[in-house]
């Protein structure tokens, strides 16, 4: 299984971040806001810029494997070369591997989070 080191998830999220975000806090760093208001809203742009960052990873992942299956079904047809067809098992293979690292991650930090007595 491959292991997802906390820096390449850090440095994919930022490479990923959407100019609104990234415009959002600038303007509040600018702004006289409270630091307790302007924590919160940094919150809810962190929130929204995962999700975004989550959906977006998804459907990468979806697409790559319906391309290998894609790939696979013109190869039995003598339409594309093993070549190729390596090559996308290979990128559906990593990106399941990735898809089930990351879930793994999740549910240990939820886990985690449980275990904390409040």
């Amino acid at each position: 299984m491959i292991e997802m080191s906390v820096g390449r998830v850090a440095a994919a999220y930022a490479a990923n971040r959407s100019p609104i975000a990234s415009g959002v806090a600038e303007a509040q760093a600018a702004s006289p806001l409270s630091s307790a208001n302007r924590t919160d809203a940094v919150a809810a742009g962190a929130e929204s810029d995962f999700g975004g960052f989550l959906d977006k990873s998804i459907s990468q992942a979806v697409d790559t494997l319906k391309e290998s299956e894609r790939v696979s079904l013109a190869a039995v047809s003598g339409k594309a070369s093993a070549q190729d067809v390596v090559r996308s098992v290979l990128a559906a293979e990593m990106t399941v591997q990735s898809v089930v690292a990351i879930r793994d991650k999740m549910v240990q930090a939820y886990q985690e989070i449980m275990r904390i007595a409040v």
